[in-house]
C-alpha cells in the first residue's frame, strides 16, 4: 500500500506496559499451535488499545491533531485495566480478527475515548460511529483461508485460557503504522499524560 510521502498512516492509542506484552507474547505461543500460519500475527512489542484511527493523513496537519489530542486529555486522571475474554470479530466470510477484550476502569477509558473523538472532529475528524469495544489485537485471519477453515480456528481460540494481567494507563499517543510485508510497524509520535488539571497555586 503507497501513501503519498506528504502523508502519514495515524492513530491514537493507549499503549501498554513490557509485562502485558509479555503475556500477549505467550497467548499468541499458545494459539499458534492452535491455528498454525493460517493467520497472521502481531508483533506483541507493538500491541496497544487503538482510541481512534485517523487513516493517512497529511503531515502539515500534524500540528493541529497534537493540540487536539493534549486538549482532549486535560482533565482525565490515570486509570487501571486488565485482560477480560478472547475474542472474535467477523465478516461475511467468518473470523477475521482475534482479540483479547479489556475490562477495569472501563468506563474511564469510553470517556477518554468521547473525548478524544470530539477534539478531533474540530479538525476535521469524523467521529467513530461503531460502538467503542475496547481490545488489543492479536492476529488477523489471511484472506485465503476458507469459511470451514475459520470455523474451525474459532473453536479453538474459544478453548484458549486468558492470563490473568493488569495495567495502569497514564498517557495516550499519537502513533504512526508503516505498512511492510512483515506487517505493520509502529512508531510513537507525541505523548500526552492523563492528569486531573492543576489547581492554580497561590
Amino acid at each position: 500500500m503507497n501513501i503519498a510521502p506528504d502523508h502519514v498512516r495515524l492513530f491514537v492509542a493507549c499503549e501498554v506496559p513490557d509485562d502485558v506484552k509479555e503475556a500477549i507474547g505467550g497467548l499468541i505461543t499458545d494459539l499458534k499451535g492452535r491455528s498454525g500460519n493460517m493467520v497472521r500475527w502481531i508483533r506483541p512489542e507493538g500491541v496497544h488499545v487503538t482510541l481512534k484511527f485517523l487513516g493517512e493523513v497529511p503531515v502539515k496537519q500534524l500540528p493541529a491533531i497534537k493540540l487536539a489530542i493534549q486538549e482532549a486529555v486535560v482533565g482525565h486522571a490515570p486509570f487501571e485495566l486488565e485482560f477480560s475474554n478472547i475474542g472474535t470479530f467477523g465478516g461475511r466470510e467468518g473470523l477475521r480478527i482475534m482479540w483479547v477484550g479489556v475490562a477495569g476502569d472501563v468506563l474511564r477509558l469510553e470517556a477518554l475515548v468521547r473525548a478524544v473523538n470530539a477534539a478531533l472532529a474540530v479538525v476535521g475528524f469524523e467521529p467513530e460511529r461503531r460502538p467503542f469495544r475496547p481490545h488489543l489485537t492479536l492476529a488477523r485471519v489471511r484472506d485465503e483461508i476458507g469459511t470451514r477453515q475459520r470455523a474451525e480456528i474459532e473453536v479453538e481460540v474459544g478453548k484458549t485460557e486468558i492470563p490473568q494481567s493488569s495495567w495502569r494507563t497514564t498517557q495516550v499517543s499519537l502513533m504512526r503504522s508503516r505498512l511492510t510485508p512483515q506487517g505493520a510497524v509502529y512508531e510513537v509520535l507525541a505523548t500526552f499524560p492523563l492528569r486531573v488539571s492543576q489547581q492554580v497555586q497561590a
